[in-house]
């Protein structure tokens, strides 16, 4: 087993979840955050794309709860249905990142030679530039769009799995259990997959629930900076930005959306310090 190695009953990780003030916190946040999102059609009062030039910059109150931004429509509407964009964006880059990345780690750990020097230097060139501005160099060269920004996240946040990946494979590599099953003649992708990655995967959840609060902030970044999903569909970074120039006269839009992207960024981050806490024994020790 790994040294974050998913110890003990469901039972007694069940208990730690429960004592540990931030894996609680966290949980609470990110489930409501993807309550809002799942639930975006049931709970947005209006259309998202519905203009009112009568409630225009409206102030909170009955029927705008939140106000109404500069084309009249309800910012309510538009704060659910961005964390369904928000959300899409963080799974699918998810989706993508931990498939490459895992792959392509422990490709490189078991094989070593020239497939880990090629693995390892490509993420090592995409480490040399801050994972933000590349991403952002990235999403300028292939254009606005909810898959630009999807593709300019997944090409900049493989390589941390990747790395990480490998380095828990070369710590297993010559466990007695991998040494047999070499002896065996099992094949190779039976090991890595039956064998090795159960015993890597926990200290890859704590890396990919706190790097959802690091895409969901550059997905909104992207967005503010106008290069990221475009309208009509709805982003708190876009919101942000549109709130921006009316902040001292009509303070809802951009206040309301960074409230919402401070609880959800925050609410991954305390997640995945929790679940850090749970699974890696080191630090439960400590």
């Amino acid at each position: 087993m790994s040294a974050f190695g998913l110890h003990g009953t469901r039972s007694d990780l069940w208990l730690r979840l429960r004592r540990n003030r931030n894996a609680c916190i966290g949980s609470v946040l990110v489930v409501l955050v993807v309550a809002v999102a799942v639930g975006a059609p049931w709970l947005a009062p209006f259309s998202h794309e519905n203009v009112d030039m009568l409630a225009v910059w409206a102030p909170p109150g009955d029927p705008h709860w939140l106000g109404a931004d500069g084309l009249g429509r309800d910012i309510l509407s538009r704060l659910v249905v961005g964390a369904q964009v928000s959300l899409l964006v963080a799974v699918s880059v998810l989706a993508i990142t931990l498939s490459v990345g895992i792959t392509l780690g422990m490709v490189a750990a078991w094989y070593g030679g020239w497939t880990e020097t090629v693995v390892m230097r490509t993420a090592d060139v995409i480490f040399a530039f801050p994972e933000l501005i590349f991403a952002i160099l990235i999403a300028a060269m292939l254009g606005p769009g909810t898959l630009t920004v999807i593709v300019s996240l997944s090409i900049v946040w493989w390589p941390g799995i990747a790395r990480l990946t490998r380095s828990l494979v070369l710590s297993l590599r010559h466990e007695l259990y991998v040494e047999a099953a070499i002896a065996c003649g099992t094949p190779t992708a039976r090991i890595l997959v039956r064998h090795l990655l159960p015993n890597i995967i926990a200290p890859i959840i704590v890396r990919a629930s706190v790097g959802v609060g690091f895409i969901v902030m550059a997905e909104a970044t992207l967005s503010f900076l106008g290069i990221g999903v475009q309208e009509p569909q709805p982003t708190w970074g876009g919101m942000i930005r549109d709130g921006l120039e009316v902040l001292r006269t009509d303070p809802w839009l951009a206040l309301s959306a960074s409230a919402a992207l401070a609880v959800t960024i925050v609410g991954f981050n305390l997640l995945g310090d929790g679940l850090r806490d749970i699974l890696d024994p080191r630090v439960r020790e400590r």
